[in-house]
């Protein structure tokens, strides 16, 4: 076991996640005397903090017992995105080429760049890097959620009249009638997931971009109260501007569907 190997390691991950010797001590609930003597090569860790030790840094136990990072991981990562932004920037390119530009060819890109994203934060290591990619994804998907607001106006031009408000106000009323229709075969499948499915997983990159960008902040009542609000306020502009349907069950599938979610990548981040 090379303990100089091993303890610059420690120190190069320990710089890339922001953090001081004092904070790696604070979270392993050793002296920063212990990591500091790590760092130098000095000693190494004890088993027993190999598992959190190697969570912290992001790094596998492997790699933490070596001291050398598997450079294949991240070259594989790298692909993956480039595959992802490709498939995403290709579908939307196509889209405006055909000029038909459809919820569900937007919901695909988008689908596609999340995954990208997710495969990015897995791989990568600078908090900095991570915060900034986030941020930029929050303005680029808000821009997104506006352009489902004016879709109706934008692309397919005004088919409410104009000066009429319509609204539903009686819970699960619409989820019952699109399940109807699909089952008598009044209407496919395609009905379904868009007026279903998309607005269950519509506030899904809020699930994961906000608690990486405030993971302080947005506990699950918080989130669950700014997800209400920004549906709430998505569907009033919808009834003010006259591009569509003022909606409960929109709101019920936006936020459930964003809870669920939010309580999974919750799940797997710890």
């Amino acid at each position: 076991m090379n303990y100089e190997k091993i303890g610059n390691l420690i120190k190069k991950k320990r710089i890339e996640k922001n953090l001081t010797q004092q904070d790696l001590a604070d979270k392993l609930h050793v002296t920063n005397r212990a990591i500091s003597k790590w760092e130098r090569g000095v000693g190494a860790p004890d088993i027993s903090f190999l598992k959190e030790l190697s969570n912290i840094l992001g790094i596998s136990e492997r790699e933490l017992l070596t001291g050398d990072e598997n450079k294949s991981l991240n070259k594989i990562s790298k692909l993956m995105i480039l595959v992802c932004s490709i498939i995403a920037i290709t579908v939307l390119t196509l889209c405006i080429i055909i000029s038909r530009i459809r919820l569900f060819y937007l919901f695909l890109g988008g689908f596609s760049i999340l995954i990208a994203y997710i495969i990015f934060i897995i791989y990568e290591k600078e908090e900095k890097k991570i915060q900034t990619v986030t941020y930029i994804l929050l303005v680029a998907y808000f821009i997104f959620l506006l352009s489902t607001i004016f879709y109706t106006k934008l692309f397919c031009g005004n088919t409410f009249p104009e000066k009429t408000l319509i609204y539903n106000i009686k819970p699960f009323s619409s989820i019952i009638e699109a399940i109807y229709l699909v089952l008598s075969k009044t209407q496919n499948f395609t009905y379904f997931i868009n007026y279903v499915i998309l607005d269950f997983i519509l506030f899904l990159p809020l699930s994961l971009l906000l608690p990486i960008l405030f993971p302080k902040k947005i506990t699950t009542r918080n989130f669950i109260i700014i997800c209400l609000l920004i549906s709430l306020i998505k569907e009033l502009l919808q009834l003010i501007f006259n591009t569509g349907i003022f909606d409960v069950d929109d709101i019920i599938l936006n936020v459930f569907g964003a809870y669920l979610f939010f309580l999974v990548f919750k799940r797997i981040k710890r």
